[in-house]
């Protein structure tokens, strides 16, 4: 077949173009076949969404669903409580005030972001008197987000730090870029933000599947969701309301997200738990270790790697054998690196070499540590130092006694 002919084949396959308009029997026919669909009520509808969330109209298109969890509500197996201090954890949250904190969580049009995304629910919360106050502005309308983010950056400015879980990536970026489209003037960019993804991940990344905020709830809250509505299917239950006007969805949404809020208010004051006991959750010891020591808290590092020698892999021994040595007991940092050079450890057998050259003076033990090392530059140097040490210690010998 020619390739003018083929060409012809293929356009006769192609389907009707969607930028054609089609013709007027063609619509009439279209519109007989469409579904009968009663006409929206639009003020009829939002009085009966209010009435279902227990919601207040605010302004045109966004309506307030306001909430107050009782300190001493249980959340899974953890119960909401007094928010202590938090500079184990974070070392710049000095005189971090807990009703100054305000937690964040959205529920968008899309899981991507872009700027074709917006937030069509914004839950925010925050403690007073132990209780949480939880408030969720509710977008009915697109034409009531400027009014929704403007109440939602009234909520910023009396707040000192935002708390969020992957805030950081998806939230306040697409938050931020919906305030420049509506023009809205917000401290979102300039607040001090907590974002508890990323303590979640040094301690647990190496020990679970994932750190999404569904797996923490289980793991470390006790909290299991009954009759959740997944957050994937939040986008279709709110174009649901605004294409059709069907609210059937949109309760379960709000839920969900209040869900979402309390468990940020109570894995909040259990991170510095996780961080003084890891072992007792789980965590990564050695990771929980180093960000004490980032912090200069070399102390408190080294005891929780003394207790749990026991169950450290190979780097958390070689950290916990660098901090003893640092605190004066070699002995302590000999016996680790044995171990581990007796397993192949390359590091530890040149620390070995180092220890017994310059705080030993054992020439020739430091010997046969390099000896064991693997063929580089750096072996070749150090053995022939060593050998020269040990051959200036022989020729004084044999002139002293010779």
């Amino acid at each position: 077949m020619s390739v003018k002919r083929r060409l012809a084949a293929l356009n006769r396959q192609l389907p009707e173009s969607p930028f054609e308009r089609p013709g007027l029997a063609l619509r009439i026919q279209r519109l007989r076949a469409t579904p009968h669909r009663a006409a929206r009520n639009p003020d009829g509808d939002e009085k009966r969404l209010r009435r279902a969330l227990q919601g207040v109209e605010i302004a045109d298109g966004v309506i307030l669903i306001e909430r107050r969890i009782a300190s001493g509500s249980m959340h899974g197996s953890r119960s909401l409580g007094k928010v202590e201090s938090l500079n184990d954890l974070f070392p710049d949250a000095i005189k971090l005030l807990p009703e100054r904190l305000l937690f964040l969580d959205t529920e968008t049009t899309g899981l991507c972001g872009g700027s074709g995304t917006l937030a069509f629910l914004v839950g925010m919360a925050r403690l007073e008197r132990e209780d949480l106050i939880v408030r969720q502005y509710l977008l009915t309308r697109f034409g009531g987000e400027q009014a929704m983010l403007n109440a939602v950056a009234t909520s910023v400015r009396a707040s000192d730090v935002l708390v969020s879980y992957n805030g950081k990536s998806f939230d306040l970026p697409l938050l931020e870029a919906r305030n420049i489209m509506a023009d809205v003037k917000s401290p979102l960019g300039s607040i001090s933000h907590l974002d508890l993804l990323f303590p979640v991940r040094r301690a647990f990344s190496r020990r679970w599947e994932d750190c999404r905020l569904a797996r923490v709830e289980r793991l470390l809250l006790g909290f299991h969701r009954h009759n959740d509505l997944p957050g994937a299917e939040a986008p279709a239950a709110w174009f649901d309301w605004i294409q059709q006007g069907d609210d059937a969805r949109l309760p379960l949404v709000c839920r969900h997200n209040r869900s979402d809020l309390l468990s940020l208010a109570l894995l909040l004051p259990l991170l510095p738990e996780v961080y003084r006991n890891p072992g007792l959750y789980g965590a990564d010891v050695s990771s929980v270790a180093r960000l004490h020591l980032k912090a200069g808290r070399e102390e408190l590092a080294l005891q929780l790697l003394l207790r749990e020698k026991s169950n450290l892999e190979q780097a958390g021994l070689a950290l916990l054998a660098g901090l003893l040595k640092r605190s004066g007991q070699l002995r302590g940092a000999r016996a680790i690196w044995k171990t581990l050079a007796a397993g192949g450890d390359q590091a530890a057998r040149v620390r070995l070499a180092k220890h017994y050259e310059h705080d030993l003076s054992d020439y020739a033990r430091a010997l046969d540590c390099a000896d064991g090392l693997c063929e580089s530059d750096e072996k070749q140097r150090r053995c022939s130092r060593l050998r020269h040490k040990l051959g200036e210690i022989d020729r004084q010998s044999r002139f002293e006694y010779g």
